[in-house]
């Protein structure tokens, strides 16, 4: 008989989780509605993502991965179809300020 592997998870690393994939999931929604939104993310996104209110922390993010690998690869791939690789490339840079 074959043993299936369970993973458990924290509820902290499940709260994260949840989290990380509504953040992405509004961004997501948000690019796909309001064009105004989507234009200044492209100049500035950082300030475009704060100023809404959008947060996106690298923690909750790798719980999500962990927790929800599906969601976080659904959720991304989406946001990569709204997005170009100028915004990712800023995203991923560390802040100078």
């Amino acid at each position: 008989m074959a043993q299936t592997a369970v993973t458990s998870f924290t509820a902290q690393q499940v709260a994260e989780a949840e989290k990380a994939a509504q953040t992405l999931e509004a961004l997501v929604a948000r690019l796909g509605s309001d064009e105004s939104f989507a234009a200044a993310l492209k100049d500035k996104p950082r300030k475009t993502l704060a100023d809404a209110g959008i947060v996106i922390e690298k923690e909750s993010m790798e719980s999500l991965m962990l927790v929800d690998a599906e969601r976080f690869d659904r959720a991304c791939e989406l946001l990569f179809d709204l997005v170009d690789s100028d915004f990712l490339i800023t995203m991923s840079s560390p802040s100078c300020g």
